[in-house]
Parts: C-alpha cells; structure tokens; sequence
C-alpha cells in the first residue's frame, strides 16, 4: 500500500494546501487594504453624523445644535447627561 507520486500526493493534503493558500492570500489582501485606506479612527463616525445632523437640520429649517466638547462626543448621546 505504498503511495504513488510521494510525500503530499494526497487528494486531500491537496485541498488542505490549497485552503491554507487561499486563507493566507486573503490575510494578505486585507492587511493591504488596511494599509491602504489607513486607520479611519473612532473621530470619523462622529465627524459624519455630525455633518448629516447639520445637512439636514439646515435643510428642514431646524435649530441648530448645540455644539458639544470634543471629549462629550465620544460618550454616547443616551450617557451624556448621566
């Protein structure tokens, strides 16, 4: 029962190098991406909501809000005043 074609000649040491593979040039597409687009950071949402809540309350005719310390936008709004 000696296997033909060598070491690693199995059909399922095949798959298992194959996912391996496949699983590693993943890795290597997102860490690229990552480095690409960069470390977008916890300030960047807040940046957005706070431009769309000033877009649309300009919009609709609303008041503004009043404007909040750097350090109050990083506790949720609902904890706030707690």
């Amino acid at each position: 029962m000696a296997h033909e074609g060598g070491y690693g000649s199995s059909p399922h040491m095949r798959t298992v190098a194959l996912s391996i593979l496949i699983m590693g040039v993943s890795l290597a597409i997102v860490i690229v991406l990552w480095a690409w687009f960069g470390w977008i950071g916890p300030t960047f949402s807040d940046d957005v909501m706070r431009e769309q809540q000033k877009t649309l309350r300009d919009q609709y005719g609303f008041e503004p809000l009043p404007e909040i310390s750097e350090e109050q936008a990083k506790i949720p709004p609902s904890l706030r005043d707690k």
